[in-house]
């Protein structure tokens, strides 16, 4: 029998206290609220939004979701810190700095790409946190072993959150939320993780909304592959055409769907992820995989840090 010291047992303790008290800080469940634009109502649809923008600031959207598993796992574990991955402007290394600096563990962020000589709000705000940032050639970044694992008591967590712990927090996006009326259920899908997430909690309920991904990257194909090889997760309709140009690329259209959109109800949306599932979905009441009188419910992932990248696209 493993041996556990008087020490590492007040650890565990302390944590547990900790991840309780770090829903003080969260708005858990997240709302859902209806939406109208000029799109959807011509097009004879109720449309739903699932408010994970609004957990937190920062903590926010799948952000923290993957992240609350990766927490309770820590908890239960022999660590000591946690180290992640990601570039310049992650929402997730920002988003692991203020959750850490809550919880009071130790975190290191390795950032891909030489430090920059004048810092962007992210960094700072990783920094502010407390994080300690280490910065790596692309190269070396490129080079390393990114993956979900631990390291002489330091869990290593993914870059973006991804891997099997992250899909548990995911899962709570669907148990909180009523959806027995909802047709059909969009979330973006970058790593994979959050959408596996959903359809696993969906099937082991026998959910009967479908669970459509969204893809944000170029690829035909790379999310169904992904989430077979990562998850064993098969036949879920993934979108890979609504990417607007690749991760992190936007494009006119992009940019004015956003405009419009949030002068219309309200609701800012970012412009990596949950921007492109909206502007699918505008798609998709045209060409007819919408049909009028269905009921949609998108999860808004949150990410709105990324406008720190990309505010000067709205002079466009």
């Amino acid at each position: 029998m493993k041996e556990i010291s008087f020490g590492h047992l007040l650890k565990n303790i302390f944590l547990k206290r900790n991840n309780m008290e770090i829903l003080s800080h969260l708005t858990i469940p997240s709302p859902v609220t209806q939406v109208k634009t000029q799109w959807s109502e011509a097009a004879g649809i109720e449309l739903y939004l699932k408010r994970d923008d609004l957990i937190h600031p920062i903590i926010s959207g799948n952000k923290w979701r993957k992240l609350s598993g990766i927490f309770d796992h820590y908890a239960r574990g022999d660590y000591d810190s946690i180290t992640t991955f990601g570039g310049a402007y992650s929402n997730h290394l920002v988003a692991t700095a203020a959750s850490c600096a809550i919880l009071q563990v130790p975190c290191k962020g390795i950032i891909r790409g030489e430090e920059p000589k004048n810092w962007n709000p992210v960094l700072k705000m990783c920094a502010l946190y407390g994080m300690e940032l280490q910065f790596v050639s692309r190269e070396a970044y490129k080079n390393s072993n990114r993956t979900e694992g631990v390291i002489q008591r330091v869990l290593h967590i993914a870059e973006g959150g991804a891997g099997q712990l992250g899909t548990i927090g995911c899962q709570d996006i669907m148990r909180e939320t009523d959806t027995s009326s909802i047709n059909k259920i969009f979330v973006a899908c970058g790593t994979g993780t959050t959408i596996s997430g959903l359809v696993t909690y969906a099937r082991e309920v026998a959910l009967s909304s479908e669970v459509c991904g969204v893809q944000v990257l170029k690829g035909d194909g790379y999310i169904t592959n992904d989430i077979k090889q990562d998850y064993g997760i098969e036949g879920v309709t993934i979108y890979d055409e609504y990417h607007c140009g690749g991760y992190a690329k936007t494009s006119e259209e992009l940019i004015r769907f956003i405009q419009d959109f949030t002068r219309e109800t309200g609701v800012l949306l970012d412009p990596i992820y949950t921007s492109k599932v909206m502007l699918a979905i505008k798609k998709c009441c045209v060409n007819g995989s919408i049909k009028k009188g269905e009921k949609i419910l998108a999860i808004h992932t949150g990410g709105l840090t990324g406008w720190f990248g990309k505010s000067a696209e709205l002079d466009q």
